[in-house]
């Protein structure tokens, strides 16, 4: 099979696989995508056989604030594969394509949603995110009682709604990690597209000052949130009693929040209470180069660790090194040292992103360590993060 990128001579073939196998020809995202926002924005890499796709994905590209750093990375999307093809190994020659491709770029990690989780996880990816999944009947939302004094809630048009909702992200994105930080670019194709899939936009503000964001969509009796933000608790409160308004004609609201939203605790029936949902899996492309952008704890300068990484389907990612901490940062060290820590490409991302501890992996099976001290080295190179993201493509 022939693999490369492809050119806007063989984008029509992408578009008819993406119709095959995702949204359709016609409706309002397909004819975005393809017309506005493929190849004129992202990258696609292919498999060919006799000069006809086979497989595919998408780099979709964003930048990500993970561990006090900004990195362009790609979210891959559309990954998909020709009936015809399937059983053949193609979509794994298609991964060792695309992680040998992107390590080239210097493409450190990458992320993507997976629809079924055990199509990747064999490539090496892992969950990176969290949310709660909530399905609240309309009727039962009683929150804070009376509509605090100072609050107001509006309707605005969503594809206009950039500039307020532009800040409200940005300082609700303060408390978290492992997020998309959005330009103009990013923010233009979200409103662009939630726009076309009829999502319309409430906004909050206390005082005249917007402070927290819906955008949804109203359709079946169920009313569905695509993202919700807010600056501080009362001001979700408040957008949450504007939902409430929709009772009666609404049965439902179902909103996907981040991992640490604790509304549930003040709703009147514990059946109500969110489920866990995992969200979107990452895949650590270049292991050393994330160690080398960490920044060192003070308590860490001085100290080593002898660190083994196995990677199954990337061999430059697998590595047997000293970590040495320095006030410049982390030198890595060749060794034939016995390591004191060993784990896969997946634990070590998992470790990156900050979704569990050391210790926390290793109580799982997931990381050996031969001391106490190996996992509380680990535990303060890498402190849990409050991880949340919401991109959809």
């Amino acid at each position: 099979m022939d693999f490369r990128l492809l050119q806007q001579d063989t984008l029509s073939q992408a578009a008819d696989l993406w119709d095959y196998c995702f949204e359709k020809k016609g409706t309002p995202f397909y004819e975005w995508y393809f017309k506005e926002y493929a190849l004129k924005q992202n990258r696609i890499l292919g498999g060919f056989q006799d000069g006809r796709l086979q497989t595919m994905l998408h780099l979709n590209p964003y930048v990500l604030r993970v561990r006090g750093k900004d990195w362009k990375v790609p979210y891959i999307v559309g990954v998909a594969t020709d009936p015809v093809a399937r059983g053949q190994h193609a979509m794994g020659q298609l991964m060792e394509t695309a992680f040998t491709t992107l390590r080239a770029m210097q493409v450190p990690f990458a992320i993507l949603m997976p629809i079924y989780a055990g199509i990747y996880q064999p490539y090496g990816f892992t969950w990176t995110h969290l949310r709660k999944r909530y399905t609240l009947p309309l009727a039962q939302l009683d929150l804070a009682g009376r509509i605090l004094d100072g609050f107001t809630a509006e309707r605005v048009d969503t594809r206009q709604a950039e500039s307020l909702l532009a800040p409200i992200y940005a300082k609700t994105m303060v408390r978290y990690h492992g997020y998309a930080e959005r330009d103009h670019r990013v923010w233009e194709n979200t409103l662009v597209t939630a726009a076309q899939e009829n999502f319309e936009t409430a906004v909050v503000k206390f005082d005249g000052a917007p402070t927290a964001y819906a955008l949804y969509n109203r359709e079946s009796g169920t009313v569905t949130v695509q993202e919700l933000l807010a600056v501080d608790a009362p001001s979700r409160i408040r957008l949450l009693q504007y939902f409430k308004g929709l009772a009666g004609i609404y049965q439902k609201l179902k909103w996907l929040a981040a991992e640490d939203d604790l509304t549930y605790l003040q709703l009147p029936d514990q059946a109500l209470a969110p489920q866990e949902a995992p969200f979107m899996m990452g895949r650590v492309l270049n292991a050393a180069a994330c160690l080398k952008a960490m920044p060192v704890p003070r308590e860490l300068v001085g100290k080593k660790l002898v660190l083994g990484l196995k990677d199954e389907q990337i061999a430059l990612n697998t590595m047997l090194v000293k970590l040495d901490f320095t006030e410049k940062g982390i030198q890595l060290l060749n060794t034939l040292d016995d390591p004191e820590v060993l784990l896969d490409a997946g634990t070590f991302t998992q470790l990156f992103f900050g979704l569990y501890g050391a210790r926390q992996l290793q109580q799982a099976g997931m990381i050996y360590g031969d001391s106490e001290n190996a996992l509380e080295i680990l535990d303060k190179l890498f402190p849990r993060e409050n991880n949340f993201i919401n991109e959809y493509f």
